[in-house]
């Protein structure tokens, strides 16, 4: 058909993978990735132009329409836009798990070598690239594809070879491999059917199925200069977002007046702290709250930062209540984190919205002894967080309850390895002294361990998503797009989501409390038999889903950035409900329901 060959490789070749990438990514699309490949669309034009005016390819009057920008035809164009987009998209996904900041160097002299030697070595290919175009002849085309790309690859090398060494090897081969293995075939196709062509006397004449060398060495180039570039990118922000913890402030992009000192960033001591830290609370979550680590990849920057330090955190403190050899321990770790708190949020001097003050590292181990450098470290990351304290307070209020189980069964001289009494269960019977004796309870319970925690993350998404981040933090954060009524109503709702999904907690895990000596259903003692108490939690999982129900539209005010992984990570955690549910209705009461990694990855998806 003339005139069109060239749309045809793009409606066979080009526009599918693209069309069924969008579909795949759209959902997890940030602003990032947006800019990111709007930016590296842009590099190529120049060149493509040059290349076109010298006659170097050409395109047959029968393949392309007819209009040109800068003598590029449309078609053109739109063919490095879709490789962009493809390759990017492609890198966006793979690289999805890594949290760029804990991969920045930790000294000066990290990567050094590296840096200088690949950089030398770029610059060296360019300068035998502009030695062959200044002879002429055949390999014209290789010298200018070479010579167009190396002084980029040089720059994107010195910026960011750390980086790139850093990564996943897979995150960043796959981005290149994939794209360059299917665009080889497309090209291929396109040159024997002379949609365009490569002018002779310009090339060397090796080809493979069709492929001339050029262009093999053209798209294997272009998407390492994509994927090198984005990887660059990826470092600057990171390097943006660990710079914004001694600004008090963050924001997507860093403005234009802190590139320089981004690019020239040296790590200090307080860096190299923060990033061994970060990567101490991301190896915390991937043993002990992988749900958790898997659902921070939706979220992006500071915010994401800031959730895993959270999160691990109250996984630490948790463990040193729950870990403790005895009561008189649990209760002494119970003091000390209240004495750190205390620390970073002065009595004398704070207020229920006042942030935490800076302290030394000094002053937190020395308010932690004998606690790891990981465990001290969560509590150096929490010292950071823009967060105000009362639902701290009120985590370590659950903490407390969940000791006076332990304090009771002690008391009673009660053993908990699910060994003693006969009972079936391994506890004796002492509900009057229960902690939990009413609904009433039970909902205090909820809202001090998990209230508490949706209640901080709300606090963050507001830090970080809203127009309040681009101003020095001195008090609690709050949405000001929204009326301080909106604000109000927005956290209360988060606040009864969490109680919600405690309660499915609860549900999933009365056999394995019990076998520990606690029960947090109401009325119900810590003999009673399992099967016995299956209606009990048939009335939680409703409960739950009554009060997810009730509180769901109004987490729908949250910035957008935010909503759809808050959204999703709710969605997930309720259809381990669902899962409970089936396996009460099948007798399975003694087992501890789960939901498979696709199954919840469908249901995120869902929620996204």
């Amino acid at each position: 058909m003339g005139g069109l060959d060239y749309w045809l490789v793009h409606l066979r070749w080009t526009i599918p993978p693209a069309l069924v990438l969008w579909s795949t990514f759209r959902k997890l699309r940030t602003r990032r990735d947006v800019y990111k490949t709007l930016f590296l669309i842009t590099a190529t034009i120049p060149w493509d132009s040059y290349l076109i005016r010298h006659r170097i390819w050409s395109y047959p009057e029968s393949s392309v329409v007819g209009p040109t920008l800068f003598a590029i035809p449309y078609e053109e164009i739109f063919f490095f836009f879709v490789q962009t987009y493809i390759t990017a998209t492609v890198y966006a996904l793979f690289s999805r798990p890594v949290v760029h900041a804990v991969l920045l160097p930790r000294k000066p002299s990290d990567g050094r070598a590296a840096r200088w030697i690949g950089t030398a070595a770029f610059l060296g290919i360019f300068a035998l690239a502009w030695a062959k175009l200044e002879e002429g002849g055949e390999g014209t085309y290789l010298a200018l594809i070479v010579g167009w790309v190396a002084p980029f690859l040089a720059l994107l090398w010195f910026i960011a070879s750390t980086h790139i060494l850093a990564m996943p090897r897979w995150a960043v081969g796959l981005p290149i491999l994939l794209p360059t293995l299917y665009l080889w075939e497309c090209d291929a196709r396109a040159l024997q059917r002379g949609t365009w062509v490569i002018e002779k006397g310009t090339k060397l004449g090796l080809a493979f199925r069709g492929l001339e060398i050029e262009e093999a060495v053209f798209f294997l180039l272009t998407n390492v200069m994509i994927v090198f570039g984005l990887v660059a990118c990826d470092y600057c922000l990171a390097v943006h977002d660990l710079r914004s913890y001694d600004k008090r402030t963050s924001s997507v992009f860093p403005p234009l007046r802190d590139f320089l000192p981004i690019l020239l960033n040296s790590p200090d001591a307080a860096q190299r702290q923060r990033i061994e830290d970060l990567q101490a609370a991301i190896e915390i979550l991937s043993i002990h709250s992988k749900s958790f680590s898997t659902a921070s990849q939706v979220f992006e920057g500071r915010l994401r930062l800031d959730l895993l330090s959270l999160y691990a955190w109250c996984r630490v403190c948790d463990d040193l209540i729950d870990n403790a050899s005895t009561v008189a321990a649990a209760e002494s770790n119970i003091d000390m984190i209240s004495g750190c708190l205390d620390l970073l949020y002065p009595p004398s001097s704070s207020t229920p919205t006042s942030l935490p003050v800076r302290v030394s590292n000094k002053q937190i181990e020395a308010a932690l002894p004998g606690l790891s450098e990981p465990e001290r470290g969560a509590f150096r990351l929490l010292s950071l967080l823009p967060i105000a304290r009362p639902p701290l307070n009120e985590l370590l209020d659950g903490f407390r309850t969940d000791l006076s189980f332990l304090a009771l069964s002690d008391s009673k001289g009660v053993k908990t390895n699910g060994s003693a009494n006969g009972n079936g269960n391994g506890i004796s019977s002492i509900s009057a002294e229960l902690p939990i004796k009413t609904d009433s309870d039970l909902l205090v319970y909820a809202n001090n361990v998990a209230s508490s925690v949706a209640d901080l993350c709300v606090q963050l998404v507001w830090a970080h998503c809203t127009p309040y981040s681009r101003t020095p933090a001195q008090s609690v954060p709050r949405d000001p797009t929204l009326s301080e009524a909106e604000n109000a109503h927005v956290l209360a709702a988060a606040r009864e989501m969490g109680q919600a999904l405690q309660l499915v907690n609860i549900a999933r895990d009365v056999p394995a409390d019990l076998k520990i000596g606690r029960i947090y259903l109401p009325g119900r003692g810590l003999d009673t038999p399992v099967p016995e108490l299956t209606a009990d939690r048939r009335a939680l999982l409703a409960r739950a889903n009554e009060m997810a129900a009730q509180s769901k539209d109004a987490i729908e005010k949250l910035p957008q950035e935010a909503r759809g992984g808050i959204r999703a990570a709710c969605l997930v955690y309720l259809s381990i409900g669902d899962a409970v549910g089936r396996a009460l209705d099948e007798g399975r009461v003694m087992e501890r329901a789960r939901v498979s990694k696709g199954a919840r990855a469908r249901k995120a998806w869902q929620a996204l």
